[in-house]
């Protein structure tokens, strides 16, 4: 049997209580919460009932202990607090990955969108500017004004019939223009824009690109969709808090 000093001490620790803030709460000095413990002093009958209240037990208890069918049910409640604090952790250590999953997921997800609409932009560019029949006034004095990037966009400009200078940004698949060099080009049948005959690769390879970004999205979107049903379910059995732990892991 452990003596009262003892149990003062053990409640006391459970309680996550100094002996400063325990004497405190009772009205005495640490130095008496001391004696107690140590069983070299006892606490007054006043003393005992607020003990009691603090520690949320009866007197008998405190005085004499647990018995053993107390002790059992205790257990008993004990291992069931045990086997719903892991299920919990198991929930929440499967939300934190989820929600670690999720950032990376939405992250691709985002950054393939905007690859999406870059190569989507580029490839219709290059669709609609590209000189798809030779019927068109051909034309051989397009000039480039401004190269922005290599193989990538110029400012060029050519004068129509009635010698006004027209200025147009195309994307070119030709490499090593300067400013001040002429490409061969087509305007359109009214003479009022400017066409290339692109390579059949500078189309193909953004075409390839805006499938490859436009699956990646849907298979990310979908895995995200998949997750918040996860997560809905974790929410369930986090409610109902009945199921046993491998219920929780399968």
């Amino acid at each position: 049997m452990l003596l009262i000093g003892a149990r003062i001490s053990e409640y006391r620790k459970a309680l996550k209580l100094s002996q400063e803030e325990f004497a405190e709460k009772i009205g005495v000095s640490r130095q008496a919460v001391s004696k107690w413990e140590l069983d070299k002093a006892y606490p007054d009958l006043d003393k005992l009932l607020c003990i009691c209240g603090i520690f949320d037990i009866s007197l008998d208890e405190l005085v004499h202990g647990k018995n053993e069918s107390e002790s059992e049910n205790s257990d008993d409640v004990d291992l069931e607090m045990k086997k719903a604090h892991s299920a919990n952790n198991i929930l929440h250590i499967k939300n934190m990955r989820g929600r670690h999953s999720r950032i990376r997921l939405k992250t691709v997800f985002i950054i393939s969108g905007i690859l999406f609409l870059f190569c989507f932009t580029v490839f219709l560019t290059l669709i609609f500017r590209n000189a798809w029949s030779s019927n068109d006034d051909y034309i051989e004095n397009a000039r480039v004004e401004k190269v922005y990037r290599q193989y990538t966009k110029a400012d060029l400009c050519y004068y129509d019939d009635n010698g006004r200078k027209i200025m147009k940004t195309v994307w070119t698949d030709i490499s090593g223009i300067r400013d001040g060099d002429y490409i061969e080009c087509y305007t359109g049948t009214n003479n009022d824009n400017l066409y290339i005959n692109y390579h059949v690769t500078t189309i193909i390879v953004p075409g390839i690109l805006v499938l490859i970004f436009l699956i990646l999205i849907i298979l990310t979107g979908l895995e995200i969709m998949r997750m918040k049903k996860e997560d809905k379910w974790q929410i369930i059995l986090e409610e109902e808090g009945g199921e046993s732990l491998e219920e929780v892991e399968n």
